[in-house]
C-alpha cells in the first residue's frame, strides 16, 4: 500500500517538475533570441552572432572572409557569388551553434555599388567596384550636360565620381547594351537579400548613397534617372531601416529549422549601422566612422542643403533615424595600400605606428582626398609625387610617410568639422570614433590634438553591432534607437583621448589649410 502511495506521489511530483522545467525552457527560449549580422567591408566580411536576453547583446564573431576587388580584363569587380557562398557558410555555422533557432539575419555593406538583372532574374555580369576607372571623368562629363548644383539640390549628396549616378552615366557610355537589357537594379545588400529570400527591395540608407534619391520627396528622383538615360522602372521600392524583407528561401537553407528565419534590412549601409551603435546621448557630438574610408559628420533630423554645404561638398545620407550630415574622406586606405606595397607581413600596423610616433612632426602634409590617392598602383610613390608637386620635400623614410598620412587625416578631420559647423551652426563638444580606426591609438590622439576636442573611441565592429540593433528593432525586441544605444554603453568600455600640444597643432592646421587651398 505504502509502496503504491509513494509511487503515485513520485510520479505526480515528476510530472510537476518536468512541467515547470519545460515551461521554463520555453520561456527561456522566448527571452533569448539569436541574430546574425553579416557586415561586409571593401577588404573583408564578417559574420557576428548576437544573442539577446532583453538587456544585453552577447556578440561573437563566427566567420570572417576576404571580399576584395576581383580584376577581370583590367576592370574592377566584386565576386558577389563567392561572397554569397561565404554568407551561406556563416548561416549554417550560426544555425549549428544555436540548434537551428536563428531568428533573424541582417546584411550591411558599403554604399553606391549595384548589379543589374534581366527579366528572368539573371544577373547581367559581376557588379563593378566603385574604384573602377570607368568613372574617372564622369563628374566633369555629366556636368557639361546638366547643372551639378541642381543635382546637389535634388539629392543633398556630395559630388563624387564613385556615386551610383555617375557610375550609371559611365555605364551608359561604355556598356549601353547591358543597361538596355536591365529590368532591375539592386544595390549590393539588395542583391544578397534577393539571393536569400527571392524578394527585391532597397533600404533607405543605401538608397541615399546613390545620388539618385530625393530626401525631400523620400523617393527616387525620376528626373535625374531620365536625364542620364536610365529607365525608372529598374529601381526598387524603398523600405525603411529595420524592416523585415522576407523569410530565408528554402534553396538557401530555409528548409526545416531555418524556415522561420527572417531576413531583415537593418540600416544596410555599413556607416549608418556603425553610427547607430555609437553609445552617445544628447546632440553635442560628432562621429568619425573609420576604416578604408573615414566618414566625419553629425546627426540631423532633416537634410541640410544650402550654399555652404554645396560649396564644401557635404553630404546628407540616411540614418537609422533621421539623417547623417557628413563628408567622406579617404581613410586608412592610404596606410593599407602603403603596407601592401611594402609587404604586409613585414610591416604590421603596430610597428608602423611606433616608428611614426617617433618621427619628426609636421614635416609633410597631403590631402587624403587627392585624386592621385584613389587607386594608385604604388601608394608611397604617389605620396612622394604629391609632395614634390606641392613644393614639399618628400618623406625620407617609411616612418615619415606613415606620420604624414596620420597627421593629414587628423587635420582634414578638423577641416571637415569646421565646415559642417559653419554650414549648420552646430556646436560640437566631443567626438565619437568608431570602426577599425579605434585600434589606431596614434590616429585617435592626433584627431583630439588637431580638433581640440576629446575623442571617445568605442569599438571596432560597430557596423555589426548596429546591424544587430536594427534587427532587434525590426522584430520589436527594442523600441527605438535611443533604447538601443544604451546597450553598448553598458556593455563596452571606451577609451578617451584628451587634446595635447594644441598650439603646435593649430599652427600646423593653418599651414595644412593653405596647402589644400592652393591645389
Amino acid at each position: 500500500m505504502f509502496k503504491n502511495y509513494f509511487s503515485i506521489v513520485y510520479n505526480s511530483l515528476s510530472r510537476i517538475i518536468f512541467f515547470f522545467f519545460d515551461t521554463f525552457f520555453i520561456l527561456f527560449c522566448m527571452i533569448i533570441s539569436n541574430h546574425l549580422a553579416i557586415d561586409l567591408g571593401a577588404e573583408s566580411g564578417r559574420a557576428v552572432l548576437g544573442n539577446f536576453n532583453g538587456s544585453q547583446i552577447h556578440c561573437e564573431e563566427i566567420h570572417r572572409f576576404p571580399t576584395g576587388i576581383l580584376k577581370l580584363s583590367g576592370k574592377s569587380h566584386w565576386n558577389i557569388y563567392r561572397i554569397y557562398e561565404e554568407i551561406k557558410n556563416a548561416i549554417y555555422k550560426a544555425g549549428t551553434m544555436v540548434n537551428g533557432r536563428l531568428d533573424t539575419i541582417g546584411i550591411d555593406t558599403w554604399g553606391v555599388d549595384y548589379a543589374l538583372f534581366d527579366n528572368e532574374g539573371n544577373m547581367l555580369g559581376l557588379p563593378y567596384s566603385y574604384r573602377d576607372n570607368r568613372t574617372e571623368h564622369a563628374v566633369l562629363k555629366l556636368g557639361a550636360q546638366l547643372d551639378l548644383r541642381k543635382v546637389y539640390d535634388l539629392t543633398g549628396i556630395q559630388l563624387l565620381p564613385l556615386n551610383t549616378l555617375f557610375q550609371l552615366f559611365a555605364a551608359k557610355q561604355s556598356t549601353p547594351e547591358t543597361l538596355a537589357k536591365a529590368a532591375d537594379l539592386l544595390f549590393i545588400p539588395d542583391v544578397l537579400n534577393f539571393f536569400l529570400t527571392g524578394i527585391k527591395a532597397t533600404e533607405f540608407t543605401m538608397a541615399t548613397t546613390s545620388q539618385l534619391f530625393n530626401p525631400a520627396k523620400m523617393d527616387w528622383e525620376w528626373e535625374l534617372l531620365q536625364l542620364v538615360g536610365i529607365k525608372p522602372a529598374i529601381m526598387q521600392k524603398v523600405i525603411a531601416p529595420c524592416t523585415p524583407v522576407g523569410f530565408l528561401d528554402k534553396n538557401t537553407g530555409g528548409s526545416g529549422s531555418f524556415s522561420e528565419t527572417l531576413v531583415v534590412a537593418p540600416a544596410t549601409h555599413d556607416t549608418a549601422s556603425a553610427v547607430a551603435a555609437i553609445p552617445a546621448s544628447g546632440k553635442d557630438w560628432a562621429f568619425i566612422s573609420t576604416g578604408t574610408w573615414a566618414l566625419v559628420g553629425v546627426e540631423v533630423k532633416n537634410p541640410v542643403i544650402n550654399e555652404l554645404t554645396f560649396r564644401y561638398n557635404i553630404t546628407n545620407e540616411g540614418g537609422m533615424e533621421g539623417f547623417r550630415l557628413l563628408k567622406n574622406m579617404m581613410g586608412l586606405w592610404l596606410l593599407q595600400r602603403c603596407r601592401k606595397n611594402w609587404g604586409e607581413e613585414d610591416h604590421p600596423y603596430e610597428k608602423l605606428l611606433i616608428i611614426a610616433n617617433e618621427a619628426p612632426p609636421f614635416r609633410f602634409f597631403i590631402d587624403p582626398d587627392h585624386y592621385s590617392f584613389f587607386n594608385p598602383d604604388d601608394m608611397p610613390a604617389a605620396i612622394e609625387k604629391y609632395c614634390r608637386n606641392t613644393g614639399q620635400q618628400p618623406p625620407a623614410n617609411k616612418a615619415g610617410v606613415v606620420r604624414a598620412i596620420i597627421e593629414s587625416l587628423a587635420l582634414k578631420t578638423r577641416m571637415i568639422l569646421d565646415q559642417i559647423a559653419e554650414a549648420t551652426s552646430k556646436n560640437v563638444r566631443k567626438i565619437y570614433l568608431t570602426g577599425g580606426g579605434v585600434h589606431n591609438r596614434l590616429l585617435c590622439q592626433f584627431i583630439a590634438n588637431a580638433t581640440g576636442l576629446p575623442v571617445i573611441s568605442t569599438f571596432a565592429e560597430s557596423a555589426a553591432m548596429g546591424n544587430l540593433i536594427g534587427q532587434l528593432i525590426a522584430v520589436g525586441r527594442l523600441k527605438n534607437l535611443e533604447e538601443a544605444r544604451a546597450l553598448p554603453k553598458k556593455q563596452f568600455e571606451s577609451a578617451e583621448y584628451s587634446p595635447q600640444q594644441t598650439e603646435d597643432w593649430y599652427d600646423s592646421y593653418e599651414r595644412f589649410k593653405s596647402l589644400i587651398n592652393k591645389e
